[in-house]
């Protein structure tokens, strides 16, 4: 049966997950307009490019203690059915791959909900979760609130600043043609600079605890490490690409990237977003601005972003090492 990627997120230090199917955007938390519908878990309403979009508490529907917006919070746009929505949640931590088929149990805690083994509670059913009965029973979920609310560091007066900024940006209208082709595009920094992968490619992602070395192989080769019993190679894009070091980073995110042939994972320092971008919309890299080879590169999107060509990697034969290193 077919394993779902899967898009993680917190919500008062619970680990929560949905397919990834249904989302499309990530973005920064907004200032919200009143709700005036009266509907269940919804905390306001958006303004998403003129479309006016209902905002849904995650916290509130899983009966969590309610708190103000913080500008660290994030909304994932969400589509169930033909409806679009967005989810507001504490913030996002990656994707992967499932680790099993998603099948509710015989008495789920929540509609539309299961808890995975590790306690990560699944929303794999979207339209019933946000549709379910007001006066539904709504147990304790695994996790808990051990710790009280999360302390916030926001200015009140910054904060509310920088979520009204966002909602403005936000609101203007996106004029896309309709036969415009999108990716679906992780992006992640590196040495200060943002980088993007297409999510076709990317099988997980997840923090690394211990990368092991192995003597003999090229530079590029960080090392290995395990990932649910699986043995992968961790490259280090900094060396394969000479991109400048510039002091310590964090380097503790693994993206793992697969072709259906090879697999192996690369170094990030964090994931930063996931959403569609329009393919064409890609503008060309500026000679000069990345010393990465053009043969690896799709373009630049929002501005800046350098999206790689994840295809052309994979299939390069320099990224094939043998057990000894050649």
């Amino acid at each position: 049966m077919n394993r779902p990627h899967l898009l993680y997120f917190t919500v008062e230090g619970i680990s929560c997950a949905l397919p990834l199917a249904d989302t499309r955007q990530v973005v920064g938390m907004v200032a919200l307009q009143p709700e005036t519908g009266g509907r269940r878990g919804v905390a306001g309403t958006m303004n998403l490019h003129g479309r006016i979009v209902p905002v849904y508490s995650i916290r509130r529907l899983l009966g969590l203690p309610e708190r103000p917006p913080l500008s660290t919070d994030v909304l994932i746009i969400a589509h169930p059915g033909k409806d679009c929505v967005a989810l507001w949640v504490d913030g996002v931590r990656g994707v992967r791959m499932s680790a099993k088929p998603l099948l509710p149990g015989d008495t789920p805690p929540l509609p539309g909900v299961l808890v995975a083994e590790d306690e990560t509670v699944l929303i794999h059913d979207l339209p019933a979760f946000l549709a379910a009965d007001e006066s539904g029973q709504f147990p304790h979920l695994p996790g808990g609130v051990e710790a009280g609310e999360k302390e916030s560091a926001d200015d009140p007066g910054r904060a509310g600043g920088i979520l009204t900024s966002r909602a403005q940006a936000i609101a203007r209208p996106n004029e896309e043609p309709r036969e415009t082709r999108f990716s679906e595009i992780l992006t992640f920094r590196l040495e200060g600079r943002e980088y993007a992968i297409e999510t076709q490619y990317i099988r997980e992602v997840f923090i690394i605890r211990e990368i092991t070395p192995v003597p003999g192989t090229p530079a590029f080769i960080a090392g290995i490490c395990a990932v649910r019993g699986e043995i992968i190679s961790v490259v280090d894009l900094r060396t394969l690409f000479a991109i400048p070091k510039h002091g310590l980073t964090d380097l503790n995110r693994v993206i793992v990237l697969t072709n259906g042939t090879i697999t192996f994972g690369i170094l990030a320092d964090y994931i930063t977003d996931i959403g569609t971008r329009p393919t064409d919309r890609f503008a060309p890299i500026v000679p000069g601005t990345t010393p990465i080879k053009q043969r690896y590169l799709l373009g630049t999107a929002d501005g800046s972003t350098i999206v790689l060509d994840a295809g052309a990697i994979l299939a390069d034969p320099v990224m094939v090492v043998d057990e000894n290193g050649n």
